[in-house]
């Protein structure tokens, strides 16, 4: 009973810590539309953007996913877990935006054409270009307008983070 007494006399003044509600494990997700990359985008190319885009902060990388209206949310999450391995890439690094543009319509054209599930584009963060992540917005932008394109999500840190994206193609 007396080392009760003595503890509650030292900790009188104590003030409890605030807890988070939620782990560091599980990040809040914010439903919101991706940035748009600075040039026009329909200077290149024509569509419409579907409402169904998440984007979510993580870090000091933007993590930014999708999946097409009608796209199950559980395919999604097995995309994001690296489920479907990537069967191809593409590397954009040190490209202009309109031919890293034609690039990727094309590797897309061919990727289904070869019956590829997944593919990854490799796009750079943009931490060293005086633009900005143009590259990586064209891509985003860019998948999203692809029929082709059922969903798409960053990788995780330790495959390229934000400078890269796994896609995952409609069958034809």
């Amino acid at each position: 009973m007396e080392d009760e007494n003595l503890f509650r006399q030292e900790t009188q003044d104590v003030v409890p810590l605030k807890t988070p509600t939620r782990s560091d494990s599980c990040t809040p997700r914010k439903t919101a539309r991706s940035p748009q990359w600075p040039t026009k985008p329909r200077d290149i190319h024509s569509g419409s953007v579907s409402p169904a885009i998440e984007a979510e902060q993580a870090g000091s990388g933007e993590t930014a996913s999708y999946r097409r209206n009608g796209v199950q949310t559980r395919l999604l999450q097995k995309l994001k877990r690296g489920r479907f391995p990537p069967a191809d890439q593409l590397d954009l690094h040190h490209e202009t935006t309109v031919a890293a543009h034609t690039m990727l319509q094309d590797f897309i054209a061919e990727a289904q054409d070869r019956r590829l599930q997944c593919v990854r584009i490799i796009h750079g963060k943009g931490l060293r270009s005086k633009a900005g992540p143009v590259l990586k917005h064209m891509v985003h932008q860019a998948l999203r307008e692809h029929a082709g394109v059922l969903a798409f999500t960053t990788l995780k840190p330790s495959h390229g983070g934000s400078g890269a994206v796994d896609v995952l193609l409609k069958r034809t």
